[in-house]
């Protein structure tokens, strides 16, 4: 075999079949994102086209790794199928009797008339299209079946699909009409069902097999469209995964698997929700709030039920977190995706080809603070940071652990504190503090079973004495420096030349207290991965003469920057081999 043949071979295989699942909150892009990878050539934009602002959007050498990018993904554009979780949602409603269903939307609205009507249109469609679709309906709900599809029904699979789509939009039309959040409402608290029961219901018994659900009705539908592919490539769009574990199951199923998530400025987003999708403020309230993964718990009892159920609910901000790549979407220009696009068109490439071009600045500098968070100790959160001047050479990095000669909380456990009275690992209050004692007893009660499994108990300080206190999540309880507090506090020992105007690196925003010191340190830019709550971003990096500006990571991080950047050989060897094939 010729050795450009061999070469060819090697990267085909990163070429036949890639996965990538989109997230992010509602109203950021994820739903256009899915359509730009579904659509043509004609989505592709020119690079003077990129624009935010009025601004090139690609700089110096970003613009000319945009144009490498853009002209291989021309040449080897292959269109993904967008797989619509909406969709899989619809087919387990659809499974639900009238009335039931009836009474599970009236849950959210005084218009049960109206809602009765639509569900009874809606179930005469179903009905209508079922006969043709009932491959794709098995698939999708019947978890005892496996995918043995005949012949023909492969070839009709991705048409069994698109029928269920369009029982989807049909009931999207009628709830939004109903009211402009209903769909969403609906929807997000019937895919927590699923999660929760493994079917729609207002309640039941939990399953705790039912997280597993969704995800293996995307994945089945998964296989049965690359066996619909046969031998051409099959790339696969979901829009959009919300749970942090369903994105996990994928994680660990498919090397061609990429978490992409999508993100707007908040401002962009609200006013987009509120001109397009006519959301009042109080609605996207309790969007956010739904989406975040938060819980208010009135008591203990609710404590306890809202832990059990945390991973049964959609939390976007942590999939955002665990994402592999993070794409930027401005949303000022409705009708204008040119920098969504371009920043698609990148990275599908690299999907394609691994080390076509090398990594952003911005990009190579956050993966130092990627690396930097598996340093910490923190039972709670790992947090990484890095400090560079204004040529993004580094000055410092740091992450969230106990000052240095402590021990750090991972390493430390409730059995010993129990036994152990070591002055360097436990403190005189932990040692010595009755109330504090007891309280700590009780909590390694609840988990002492784990020691079992071969896990250490480790225990949080700040969360113990959090307790004990009327004043909740109070962080001067805290044992931990956080990474940007460790990062600048190297400064001081090797020096602060370039600092003034240079960047701060987190993978979470800064909170109130670091977020003065780098406002202090004369910081010009933050960039960051996840949002940090708190009123950070609103009081102290909007006020003054220079404030730092705030700038959301995109980018590849963590694995998918080795995966996407590192080349399969050499760029000249490979160029060297494919010009032997040519003669």
């Amino acid at each position: 075999m010729p050795k450009t043949e061999i070469v060819n071979d090697l990267l085909s295989e990163r070429k036949q079949f890639i996965l990538i699942g989109l997230t992010g909150r509602t109203g950021s892009g994820c739903t256009t994102a899915a359509s730009i990878l579904a659509g043509d050539q004609s989505s592709f934009p020119n690079v003077i086209d990129v624009t935010v602002d009025g601004e090139r959007f690609f700089e110096g050498l970003d613009e000319k790794r945009f144009n490498i990018l853009s002209n291989y993904a021309k040449e080897n554009h292959q269109p993904f199928i967008s797989i619509k979780v909406s969709d899989f949602i619809t087919a387990y409603l659809l499974l639900v009797p009238t009335n039931e269903l009836i009474d599970y939307i009236a849950l959210w609205t005084d218009k049960r008339d109206e809602v009765a009507q639509l569900i009874q249109k809606s179930s005469i469609l179903s009905k209508t299209l079922s006969s043709k679709s009932n491959d794709a309906i098995k698939i999708i709900t019947n978890h005892d079946v496996k995918l043995e599809l005949s012949k023909k029904e492969i070839e009709h699979f991705p048409k069994s699909l698109d029928r269920i789509s369009q029982v989807t939009k049909y009931i999207k039309e009628g709830l939004n009409s109903i009211s402009s959040d209903l769909f969403v409402t609906v929807y997000q608290d019937a895919g927590n069902k699923i999660r929760q029961y493994g079917k729609v219901a207002i309640s039941g018994p939990e399953d705790q097999n039912a997280i597993k659900h969704l995800p293996e009705t995307i994945n089945r539908v998964v296989k049965g469209l690359r066996k619909h592919k046969g031998d051409k490539p099959c790339y696969i769009v979901i829009d959009a995964i919300r749970n942090p574990y369903e994105a996990k199951y994928f994680k660990d199923r498919y090397s061609a698997f990429y978490l992409v998530s999508v993100n707007a400025p908040n401002e962009d987003r609200i006013s987009y929700l509120q001109k397009v999708h006519k959301y009042s403020l109080e609605q996207i309230k309790k969007l956010d709030s739904r989406e975040s993964g938060y819980k208010e718990k009135k008591n203990q009892q609710d404590s306890k039920k809202a832990l059990s159920s945390d991973l049964m609910t959609q939390n976007v901000k942590r999939c955002i977190e665990i994402s592999d790549i993070h794409i930027f979407n401005p949303r000022k220009e409705p009708e204008n995706h040119n920098v969504l696009a371009s920043q698609l068109i990148w990275y599908t490439a690299l999907m394609q080809h691994p080390g076509l071009v090398t990594p952003t600045s911005v990009e190579r500098t956050m993966q130092f603070a990627i690396s930097a968070k598996t340093n910490s100790g923190c039972i709670s959160r790992q947090v990484g940071a890095v400090v560079t001047d204004q040529d993004y050479s580094v000055k410092s990095i740091g992450w969230n652990d106990v000052p240095k000669g402590q021990t750090p909380c991972n390493l430390r456990s409730y059995k010993g504190l129990k036994s152990g009275f070591d002055p360097v690992e436990y403190s005189l209050y932990e040692r010595s503090d009755s109330t504090f004692r007891t309280v700590a007893e009780k909590k390694y009660q609840q988990i002492i079973h784990v020691e079992k499994s071969g896990r250490n108990a480790s225990y949080c300080f700040k969360t113990v004495k959090n307790s004990i206190e009327p004043k909740e999540n109070n962080q001067v309880h805290t044992r931990s420096l956080h990474a940007e507090e460790n990062a600048f506090l190297q400064l001081t020992k090797y020096g602060t030349s370039g600092i003034e105007g240079g960047f701060l690196f987190t993978t979470a925003s800064p909170c109130e207290l670091c977020s003065k010191k780098a406002y202090q340190l004369g910081i010009s830019k933050i960039f960051f991965v996840d949002p940090y709550p708190g009123i950070a971003i609103d009081h102290i990096l909007t006020i003054g003469s220079k404030p730092p500006e705030l700038v959301q990571f995109r980018g590849a991080v963590g694995k998918a920057y080795h995966q996407l950047y590192e080349p399969l050989m050499p760029c000249k060897d490979e160029l060297e081999f494919m010009a032997q094939g040519s003669d």
